[in-house]
């Protein structure tokens, strides 16, 4: 056997690896992951913030939240994750978390109610990585 390292893994591998996880997991516990994707897209189908997430185990896991030049400061990134958090809690979910850099949206989170519960620093020799979560 040999270890290999690459950057480009193929789709069909890195599935089985995931699987392959999800599946030892639920030996313990059913895993009952689901995707979540909202997107504010205008009149011509462009999307102009979007947000990617999944819920599982009773928790909402934000992973990526964007939201354009255009419609900063206008509320869009308040109203994806409040929609986010009502669609998690249809799901059964009781709790939510995401990560954030120092230099994106700690303030953000804080004011929708996320209170930090770890931090992690040194990224880039710069930046400071924070973990937020809330009961939902």
């Amino acid at each position: 056997m040999k270890i290999t390292v690459t950057d480009t893994p193929a789709d069909a591998d890195e599935t089985f690896v995931i699987n392959s996880l999800w599946q030892h997991n639920a030996k313990t516990t059913p895993v009952d992951i689901h995707p979540l994707f909202l997107t504010l897209r205008d009149e011509n189908n462009q999307i102009f913030a979007g947000l990617v997430a999944r819920t599982w185990w009773g928790g909402l896991e934000v992973q990526y939240l964007w939201v354009s030049d255009d419609c900063r400061g206008k509320g869009v990134g308040r109203d994806l994750m409040l929609a986010a958090e009502q669609e998690a809690k249809q799901r059964g979910c009781h709790m939510a978390y995401v990560d954030t850099f120092n230099f994106q949206a700690v303030g953000f989170y804080k004011k929708l109610g996320y209170s930090t519960y770890g931090e992690l620093g040194d990224y880039a020799h710069l930046h400071t990585r924070h973990y937020l979560a809330k009961k939902i």
